[in-house]
């Protein structure tokens, strides 16, 4: 019985997100009321409550399922036995927009997080926390990830993995919304897989002057 009930509880979870992302991508997430995802999913408002506190909670649901699969690729990169963790850090950068160009529920999922400065005062306060403390957290790992291919002898030793980790997460930022944008672009997968090429040879590059240890310690994002 416990075992049905946990199984259920699981399936109307899932049927709350593909409602909520169904929604958010059609009417925005300003636009969309717990009610209509509730009604969509086929349950109670009560039951959506049972699951997520409010429609931010539900929204911050559907990223941690975007991100899942970057997320695991981030953390072999980011393991101390790990022999080429610039590779997984290139991997994990191809991963994100090829699936972005390819995928249409990827696009939708990251168009809704790109839209959720729509939410309402009280829900949107607690956005901005979570979005920042997001970013930090993101912006780390890459550094972390950075300085795993310093000791590997993949970048130099005085390259700069926190200048680096701040020019990956940038071109990242800059990448989604140019492809949101424009979604169709005939050549994207190709010129996306020789622009992540190009960068990651720039920062690999033992002679650039501007991705060498500096004693900024400045916060950008």
């Amino acid at each position: 019985m416990a075992r049905r009930t946990k199984e259920g509880a699981e399936e109307t979870r899932a049927n709350i997100l593909k409602a909520a992302l169904s929604l958010f991508s059609s009417q925005g997430v300003s636009g969309t009321t717990l009610t209509e995802v509730a009604n969509k999913a086929g349950v109670t408002r009560g039951a959506i409550y049972w699951h997520f506190d409010n429609k931010d909670h539900l929204l911050q649901a559907l990223w941690e399922q975007l991100i899942l699969p970057y997320e695991n690729i981030a953390q072999l990169g980011e393991r101390l036995d790990e022999h080429d963790p610039l590779g997984k850090l290139q991997e994990m950068h191809r991963t994100v927009l090829a699936d972005l160009i390819e995928d249409t529920t990827t696009r939708q999922l990251f168009q809704i997080w790109m839209d959720r400065g729509n939410l309402g005062s009280a829900d949107r306060n607690e956005s901005d926390i979570e979005e920042s403390e997001r970013r930090q957290k993101s912006l780390l790992r890459i550094e972390n990830i950075l300085r795993g291919a310093v000791a590997k002898g993949q970048l130099p030793a005085s390259f700069d993995a926190r200048i680096g980790a701040l020019l990956l997460f940038t071109f990242m930022d800059g990448m989604v919304s140019a492809l949101l944008l424009n979604p169709k672009n005939a050549t994207a997968k190709q010129d996306v897989a020789q622009m992540i090429d190009a960068l990651f040879f720039m920062l690999s590059e033992g002679n650039n002057p501007y991705l060498t240890t500096s004693p900024g310690t400045g916060n950008y994002v």
